[in-house]
């Protein structure tokens, strides 16, 4: 199993639409907005998975706008709905046709993360807003609002680090449990988290995985490491967990991917720019190319490939690349995950809970079980 788009996610980037458009306006814009994109949808079925019959049912615009629509979906199935092939099949030319504008060539069948369709969602709201970054107010508040956060932090780290006796795992620890915090700076998410409630716990909470031995064991043999960035603000935390990394491990080459475009609030190479970022002194920046909210390979330019695949560990931060790259984290023991469950359908892939921390080595489990 593995996470891929249903029609909850269709529903899921339909309220981003409109929590995006309504920066810019009145709800009655935003719901226009709102309605524009639900066409994108309107030509797909509804398959019933709990009947021999498998009668096939148009969704309209207008039903897929209604509140109540996956729970409509959700008493018509026995399971979580994914997408029938009839609907997949749809999405998937029209995605392969809408990237090979862009001249990336996806394969005849291919998987479908939301990260995936998102590119387009996304693309045809900026052009509705007419503006391509219409984020970038919010990305600009929460990288000033992170940096004054990490201040502390990095002063504590300092004091750890200048211990005698510093104990690796309990370094590893603080950093990675600073680095996570930043996560909840994330605007295209279902559910949101405040910055100042979380600082006040995030030493005491509890991860629902926490592969840290792991992960230990993989950075004493490393040569290299591609930590996959996430959302603007994000950045200040990730240098948290940098500067550990550097100070443990002092051979270790660090390669911090950002997006190749602005998508939502996600981190890009100028918006470090503009912010003066740490990174560039810590660590090699590289522009991924990657257009979608999570690191998609196929989307990825060929210097970003290049060193993805000869990179020794992948630090993947965030929700996105989670459901970008678990599927191929599951064979690939060198992708360590870390983020905060803000989603139903990432919740019920993990069974877990909504607003559990994740640092997460698929390899190491078994799979999941449903």
């Amino acid at each position: 199993m593995h996470i891929n788009l249903t029609y909850e996610c269709l529903e899921c980037l339909l309220k981003q639409a409109k929590a995006t458009a309504k920066l810019y306006g009145e709800d009655s814009f935003a719901k226009g907005v709102q309605s524009q994109i639900a066409r994108l949808f309107e030509t797909l079925n509804l398959e019933s998975q709990d009947t021999k019959s498998q009668t096939l049912q148009k969704i309209s615009a207008e039903s897929l706008l209604d509140s109540a629509f996956y729970p409509q979906i959700k008493q018509k199935t026995t399971q979580t709905p994914c997408l029938t092939i009839q609907d997949k099949a749809k999405i998937q030319a029209e995605l392969r046709e809408f990237f090979a504008d862009k001249k990336i060539a996806l394969d005849l069948d291919f998987e479908i993360p939301p990260t995936l369709l998102a590119v387009k969602v996304y693309e045809k709201i900026g052009a509705i807003l007419k503006n391509p970054s219409p984020y970038q107010a919010l990305k600009n508040s929460s990288i000033a609002t992170a940096r004054e956060y990490k201040k502390g932090f990095l002063e504590i780290l300092s004091q750890k680090l200048a211990q005698e006796k510093c104990d690796e795992l309990a370094i590893l620890t603080y950093a990675l449990k600073i680095c996570v915090l930043g996560n909840v700076l994330d605007y295209g998410a279902q559910c949101s988290f405040d910055l100042e409630e979380e600082s006040q716990k995030i030493l005491s909470a509890n991860f629902a995985y926490f592969d840290l031995e792991k992960f230990a064991q993989k950075l004493q043999k490393a040569k290299n490491l591609v930590f996959i960035g996430d959302n603007a603000g994000e950045n200040e935390f990730d240098e948290i967990l940098i500067v550990a990394l550097k100070s443990l491990y002092p051979h270790l080459e660090i390669f911090y991917f950002v997006r190749g475009a602005e998508i939502i609030n996600d981190i890009t190479l100028q918006d470090l720019k503009n912010s003066d970022s740490r990174l560039f002194a810590l660590c090699r920046v590289v522009d991924s190319g990657v257009l979608s909210p999570g690191f998609i390979e196929s989307l990825a330019n060929a210097e970003a490939k290049k060193i993805y695949h000869n990179a020794d560990v992948v630090l993947a931060k965030g929700m996105g690349n989670f459901e970008s790259m678990e599927k191929v984290a599951r064979s690939d023991s060198r992708i360590f995950f870390l983020f905060k469950i803000k989603c139903e359908v990432v919740r019920r892939f993990l069974q877990k809970n909504l607003g559990d921390f994740v640092f997460w080595n698929p390899s190491s489990h078994k799979v999941i079980q449903r």
